[in-house]
């Protein structure tokens, strides 16, 4: 939050991906050590708020600023704060959500917001940049991943259960053209990616 205030948006953006690798890690190392607990679990979904809630949407804020300069647009980076902490809360006490999410993850979600400003700082794809200037893409796009933070649409779960391909054969086809875009595009390919995830849960959940 610092470096939001200090328009350093680049790198909040990857304080996000450290905060994503410490989340997988915390969780790995809590069923390692045996050492689950009630307030373990109330602490991470805190700390989650700050990472995947309020970091994003000050970077979300700082971003419509600059390229709309329209403060009540602004305004609508607001949402994601509000809808993460929905979404946590929710998923706390929805006990449905064991092999499926309900609603778009909270860290999927920060990770999208945090490939925007490094996007916006290299010119490699001039007609995507055109599109995310645009004074009202940002408060739109701000305004649809906070709906969709507390919509009630299944998305795809990364919870393995065993390896089997033909049982897990949905995540191991999205992890796989996740890796193609990142290993093609470096970290921008994250944005794609997580789009690509976000589609497919979508066509996944209408066809059923």
């Amino acid at each position: 939050m610092l470096f939001v205030a200090e328009d350093r948006l680049v790198a909040a953006a990857y304080a996000i991906f450290i905060g994503a690798l410490f989340d997988f890690l915390d969780g790995a190392t809590a069923k390692l050590l045996s050492a689950q607990s009630s307030m373990g679990k109330q602490l991470d979904s805190l700390a989650d708020l700050i990472t995947f809630g309020l970091l994003p949407a000050g970077i979300m804020y700082k971003l419509i600023r600059q390229y709309t300069g329209l403060l009540p647009l602004s305004h609508t980076a607001l949402l994601i704060v509000i809808c993460t902490a929905l979404r946590l809360s929710k998923f706390n006490v929805d006990y449905r959500q064991t092999d499926q999410f309900i609603g778009l993850p909270t860290p999927a979600n920060a990770l999208l917001i945090a490939t925007l400003p490094i996007l916006l700082t290299q010119p490699t794809y001039p007609c995507l940049i055109a599109l995310l200037t645009n004074p009202f893409v940002l408060p739109l796009l701000s305004m649809l991943l906070s709906f969709l933070l507390v919509s009630h649409t299944p998305f795809i779960a990364f919870k393995f259960k065993g390896l089997s391909f033909q049982s897990n054969s949905t995540r191991y086809y999205l992890l796989g053209i996740g890796l193609v875009f990142v290993l093609a595009m470096q970290i921008k390919g994250i944005f794609f990616a997580i789009w690509f995830y976000i589609f497919s849960s979508l066509y996944r959940h209408v066809r059923h």
